[in-house]
């Protein structure tokens, strides 16, 4: 059974017209990375290396469709307080209710539990079930990362991961000193803290030479990697252009140092101002050639 410690109203997630609010942050990453590519990330059991890998599960349109619907009558189960019957719950689909319901799982030992048994994966289905489990092998892909590409999948995994972080740090504990996120700077000491592990060259605050007599600084910086990550926030309506441009002016001058091979915008939309955040990574992302170089320009948009 699920862990009944998501009790509280958060910031919604929102994919495929629905909006969650209860669901637990691994469903919020898997209905986002369905919407945003149609596919799963998982740790999993590969036995063939007899190790756990990285992978990744592909759906079609329709399964992605299909499996947003089904964790949406999960939210719903939840927001109506675990209630024994997924039946009982107004509104969840009644195929939804009836593969709840009916979940019986086999645990590895033999034993069979008996429904009702509503953890995530009885809300699935069996066919969905065994797609998000690894146990359809034309679907799954295990990621094997080396060099840059590793780096850079790393940071991607970071970039995914400061929602929830973001979230956990501005509601902590009663009695716990707040540790407030909610400044640009405040962003980019939590990446460098979670990317110096991997980045051991990272620095906060690298001078970029001069362009047209102005000097200026990114974010974080790894000269082994040739990596740069900038950070934008945006805190209220109305000023997601503002932010746009100012990546434009980022891009034309920040290629002026030497390590600046990839150029990574990570844009906190705290306010949920930018209309079509899809939209705005796939047309502001993608290679191009400044100041006689060939850079990598890839923007993110995260919603906390």
């Amino acid at each position: 059974m699920e862990e009944h410690e998501e009790k509280w109203e958060r910031l919604p997630t929102h994919a495929f017209g629905y909006k969650f609010t209860h669901i637990p942050e691994h469903a919020r990453d898997g209905v986002s990375s369905l919407e945003r590519e149609g596919v799963l990330y998982s740790d999993q059991w590969v036995d063939e290396l007899n190790d756990f890998r990285h992978v990744r599960l592909v759906f079609t349109l329709e399964e992605a469709r299909d499996y947003v619907r089904r964790t949406w009558a999960f939210e719903l189960w939840i927001r109506a307080g675990y209630p024994k019957w997924a039946r009982d719950v107004k509104d969840i689909d009644p195929d939804v209710a009836h593969d709840a319901d009916n979940y019986s799982p086999k645990l590895k030992n033999g034993t069979q539990i008996k429904p009702p048994y509503h953890c995530y994966a009885a809300f699935l289905g069996p066919h969905l079930e065994a797609i998000s489990m690894g146990a359809v092998p034309e679907r799954r892909t295990i990621i094997e990362l080396q060099g840059k590409e590793s780096i850079l999948f790393t940071l991607k995994r970071a970039m995914q991961a400061l929602t929830p972080t973001i979230r956990s740090f501005n509601a902590r504990e009663a009695g716990l000193t707040p540790w407030p996120v909610g400044c640009e700077d405040d962003v980019r000491d939590l990446l460098y803290v979670m990317l110096k592990p991997s980045l051991f060259d990272l620095v906060k605050e690298e001078p970029t030479p001069s362009v047209a007599g102005t000097y200026r600084f990114v974010d974080l910086c790894s000269k082994a990697s040739r990596i740069f990550v900038e950070v934008k926030w945006i805190g209220q309506k109305g000023y997601w252009k503002r932010i746009l441009d100012q990546i434009r002016t980022d891009v034309q001058s920040y290629p002026s140092h030497p390590s600046c091979d990839t150029l990574v915008f990570i844009i906190v939309d705290r306010v949920r101002d930018i209309p079509d955040p899809r939209l705005v990574e796939n047309e502001m992302s993608g290679e191009q050639v400044i100041l006689g170089r060939r850079v990598d320009v890839q923007v993110f948009i995260v919603e906390p």
